[in-house]
């Protein structure tokens, strides 16, 4: 069973799963009354660590792997979209140096045990790291940008088990990618190798067909 670090600042942690930050990661909820309990797992794209830590509590998993740059690029833009929400690049870039201080500390006790294995590094770098049929299921929520998820798509779902499922955020919603993430897999859908399994609540969620 999930337990946070010791010294975790702030709320307990079984407060934060409920609170309203935790709203929006908790519309995913429903996608773990499909995944397989126990295996090994792969967020590509964490923020600051509010679905990783449902993960843990909610699905049990034996490995976690948790991908993210938390860096800008080297003009000092985010990779998914503008940097309007901050006033310069330092602002943006200390931004994502903090989220990833805040998960390494929320996580402080699974990284230790090697339960949860952090990956700061862009999604397209981090696939080639792992063996094919690798993982029992996945969540892709990096760059929402066409190209990015049609590549992210094509890199992780050979590391995905036969059988293994795939699932995703923001499906049909028009952002400032112009419906990338929902033009991107409508069209990995009708390749016919994996089977649609729920869209809802903006998620996506795709079952590899078993060879």
């Amino acid at each position: 069973m999930y337990r946070p670090a010791p010294g975790l600042p702030g709320r307990h942690w079984y407060q934060r799963l409920f609170s309203k930050r935790a709203r929006r990661a908790a519309s995913r909820d429903f996608l773990f009354d499909h995944l397989p309990k126990g295996g090994v797992v792969i967020e590509v794209g964490v923020f600051d660590g509010d679905f990783s830590e449902r993960i843990l509590a909610m699905n049990e998993p034996r490995e976690l792997h948790l991908v993210d740059p938390w860096f800008t690029k080297d003009d000092g833009t985010l990779y998914d979209g503008p940097t309007q929400d901050f006033k310069d690049a330092k602002a943006a870039s200390d931004a994502l140096q903090a989220q990833y201080v805040q998960v390494t500390t929320r996580f402080a006790r699974e990284i230790a045990s090697g339960r949860v294995v952090l990956h700061r590094t862009l999604s397209h770098d981090a696939a080639p790291l792992f063996p094919d049929a690798h993982f029992d299921w996945m969540y892709v929520d990096a760059s929402h940008f066409y190209d990015d998820v049609k590549r992210d798509l094509a890199a992780f779902f050979p590391k995905l088990k036969p059988g293994g499922y795939i699932a995703g955020d923001d499906y049909d919603r028009r952002g400032i990618w112009d419906h990338g993430v929902t033009r991107a897999v409508d069209e990995f859908r009708v390749t016919g190798v994996a089977d649609t399994i729920k869209l809802r609540n903006h998620q996506f969620l795709l079952r590899k067909k078993a060879i």
